[in-house]
């Protein structure tokens, strides 16, 4: 783990969060915020928050529903058997997103572009749309341009949502390029490099891009432009939030492992991935313990459950693959291969799994220049799939719901009750606070999509 010189405002965020995890009157009312915070003290909030709504609740979730995890015991069990209610991701549509993140998005960029503090202002807009992201893929329609002007707001199209998405990220780029005052240590994520801001904007374009695979036939070709611009082969530093050993101040999958031990294990997806492949990761994810392989263990030996592991807005390793697929869809079979190939590097090293591993596992790649398409594209989607455990569960859901890969199996268990197809889920239902305090806006947004179940899809997804 890198140092970051503002590791010493990081217990002041932590308590922040804790205070702000209650239940809000609705989702524009917080009685706990100042009006009058100014942009050094938001930013690291609003920071904190991001990165948590990616790794903690809502990445916990969509990971039992793509198999990087598996609940054995409490409330994660019940998710396993798609036992995943209108209570499941209530905390996190509220606290974590709507009155949490993307609130204190909304207040910088309101102060900033009111003062022209232009990099503040460009840093809030990539955050917002992360969390944007976060809520379209798991939900679809989902309130976005009144949502912090009105009581009841409507829900927006996903295919709007999408598109604000882009131009969200496109501001940034340009408020990045007048900039003339930077934050200091109060942007935890780059200590205020705001050519890394810039890097970072871009390959995002590049990720929401390509998740319209399905609905936009240059989305390859997008991908690749954004790409070109973020010249992310020399993008050395990664967007990564930084944790610290001590308890307060724990990545949130460490946390959760330490308070509810022994709730969650490898998900049989990716462990079968794993171990039909002989894997050498294996052993960094999870340890072996009677039927289950547990993704904690007190002796800090697991990578992604160490307290100290940074989590990234998005992953080295994830932009290699991006551009792997993009390549590959372009059918550029050479660039495809050697994109492929980074991907799977980048995820050893980010690992800090011992070098003569990965020149061994390299060996056992296929070369995608003799592939089919079809074969290239699960190879890709697979490797990346074993990369993003605990730090893209959500960007993993996304791939597997626009390719079909990787190939996952129903649990025996499933419920039918809010899944009647029993598919692998497609959806988060809506939170019940949405159902009984913005009804009306609700109702429409799940009669255009054709109900609240599990099994709906998106319309990014499908056909």
């Amino acid at each position: 783990m890198r140092y970051h010189p503002a590791h010493s405002i990081f217990l002041g965020v932590s308590l922040f969060l804790s205070v702000s995890a209650c239940d809000w009157q609705s989702i524009n009312t917080d009685p706990i915020r100042r009006a009058e915070a100014t942009l050094a003290e938001q930013l690291p909030v609003a920071e904190a928050q991001t990165v948590r709504n990616l790794s903690g609740q809502g990445g916990r979730l969509a990971g039992i529903i793509i198999q990087h995890f598996k609940g054995i015991d409490a409330q994660p069990e019940s998710y396993s058997a798609y036992l995943i209610d209108e209570q499941a991701s209530n905390t996190f549509w509220q606290s974590g997103l709507y009155t949490g993140a993307m609130k204190d998005c909304f207040l910088i960029m309101q102060q900033a572009d009111a003062t022209q503090d232009h990099a503040y202002s460009a840093i809030a807009r990539i955050l917002m749309a992360c969390n944007l992201g976060i809520l379209t893929v798991c939900w679809g329609d989902v309130p976005y341009q009144e949502a912090f002007v009105e009581e009841q707001p409507v829900y927006d199209a996903q295919e709007t949502i999408y598109a604000a998405i882009q131009h969200l990220l496109a501001e940034a780029i340009d408020l990045l390029a007048q900039a003339d005052s930077i934050p200091g240590e109060d942007d935890l994520i780059f200590a205020g490099d705001l050519s890394l801001w810039k890097k970072t904007a871009y390959v995002l374009r590049a990720r929401y891009a390509l998740h319209l695979t399905r609905r936009d036939p240059q989305a390859a070709e997008r991908a690749l432009s954004f790409l070109a611009k973020a010249n992310y082969a020399d993008l050395q530093t990664q967007p990564d939030f930084p944790y610290q050993a001590a308890l307060n101040e724990a990545n949130p999958l460490a946390l959760f492992s330490i308070e509810r031990p022994d709730q969650l294990a490898l998900g049989t997806g990716l462990l079968e991935l794993l171990q039909d492949k002989s894997d050498p990761r294996l052993p960094y994810l999870a340890r072996s313990q009677e039927r289950d392989w547990l993704i904690y263990d007190e002796d800090s030996s697991l990578f992604w459950t160490r307290t100290d592991t940074d989590y990234p807005l998005i992953s080295l390793t994830e932009i290699h693959f991006l551009a792997a697929e993009a390549h590959l869809r372009q059918e550029n079979l050479s660039a495809a291969d050697h994109s492929f190939r980074e991907g799977v590097r980048w995820h050893f090293r980010q690992m800090e799994i011992p070098p003569q591993h990965l020149e061994q596992w390299l060996l056992h790649l296929p070369d995608l220049r003799e592939a089919t398409s079809h074969d290239a594209l699960r190879e890709i989607i697979e490797q990346k799939y074993i990369a993003l455990f605990a730090q893209g569960s959500i960007e993993a859901w996304v791939d597997y719901r626009r390719t079909g890969f990787p190939q996952l199996t129903v649990p025996d268990n499933a419920n039918a009750s809010f899944n009647p197809s029993l598919v692998i889920p497609r959806r988060f239902l809506y939170p019940i606070s949405e159902r009984t305090v913005n009804n009306r806006h609700w109702q429409a947004a799940v009669d255009r999509q054709g109900g609240q179940l599990l099994d709906q899809h998106l319309w990014s997804f499908f056909p």
